[in-house]
């Protein structure tokens, strides 16, 4: 009989860790800011998943910059810096007009299947459109 539990102990626990490995990697934040006189309170809530973006997944400050011309913003928007997980709101991912078709004269890696290139302000940001989450940060990108 014990010759068959250390067997059955080390095979349990393969199997444990394999699915343990299998599980995806998920991250939720939750931020809040309140007004000085405490009265508006805002939350917003990130959630990261390893989804097969995983080698996408940077943060970058460019070292070069590139004139494209300067950033028009879609009518009501206002600058803000994305982060990794943030989503984008709608107005930016609906304005063709954002998108970095040209990517490689930006030294931009060719986007997988199901992401884009668009450009906020001086950043690129590589997003998915259906879900607006924010997958490669490349700040400074562009000159002001």
């Amino acid at each position: 009989m014990m010759k068959y539990i250390l067997p059955a102990a080390v095979l349990a626990a393969c199997v444990g860790s394999a699915i343990a490995f299998a599980q995806p990697d998920t991250e939720k934040t939750t931020t809040m800011d309140s007004s000085p006189s405490g009265d508006t309170q805002t939350t917003t809530s990130t959630t990261k998943t390893s989804d097969g973006y995983a080698q996408y997944r940077r943060t970058i400050t460019s070292t070069k910059h590139f004139d494209d011309g300067k950033f028009v913003a879609p009518t009501g928007y206002t600058y803000s810096r994305y982060e990794l997980g943030a989503r984008m709101p709608a107005v930016l991912l609906d304005d063709d007009g954002l998108v970095l078709t040209g990517y490689s004269n930006y030294a931009l890696q060719a986007p997988p299947h199901g992401l884009t290139w668009i450009r906020v302000g001086d950043d690129a940001m590589l997003v998915d459109r259906k879900t607006g989450e924010v997958v490669e940060t490349d700040y400074d990108l562009f000159k002001s």
